[in-house]
């Protein structure tokens, strides 16, 4: 009985890798960012897109071994509840570390979107101003020659 809680034990730890990875990938972007550094900033927006792709079919096992537990609409905050009494502490553990591995995900990602929005918003500031400068600037060409 408690392999199949084993196995989900496992998975969360598997979800906790890729958030490892997207982390890290979001901290990347955000150097590619503030670098300009447009080509590394599209690397890593491919790359979040393969990793975003496997989250799905994460979530697809997650919904099956919770099924299997009889779980299925359990949330990873009252998943540990709804555990045996002598796995209790390890779900608790394996709950609050994948949460954790969420949190700092989250935030680098927050961290990766506001840099990426400034920067743009630069951007649009700098062509906006570019598009007005020629006109005050006289470039249509003086006829009374």
């Amino acid at each position: 009985m408690y392999e199949a809680y084993r196995e989900y034990f496992g998975f969360m730890e598997q979800l906790g890798g890729l958030l490892d990875k997207l982390t890290e990938l979001a901290r990347e972007k955000t150097a590619a960012v503030r670098r300009d550094d447009l080509l590394a900033v599209d690397s890593c927006m491919k790359r979040e897109q393969a990793l975003s792709l496997s989250l799905r079919a994460m979530d697809k096992k997650r919904e099956a071994l919770l099924a299997g537990l009889g779980l299925r609409d359990v949330s990873l905050s009252a998943f540990a509840q709804h555990c045996p009494e002598e796995i209790r502490p390890e779900a608790q553990r394996a709950a609050e570390q994948l949460r954790s591995r969420y949190v700092l995900y989250r935030s680098a990602a927050d961290v990766a979107r506001t840099t990426l929005e400034c920067n743009l918003h630069q951007i649009e500031k700098l062509l906006a101003d570019q598009a007005v400068a020629p006109m005050e600037g006289g470039s249509i060409a003086d006829i009374r020659a």
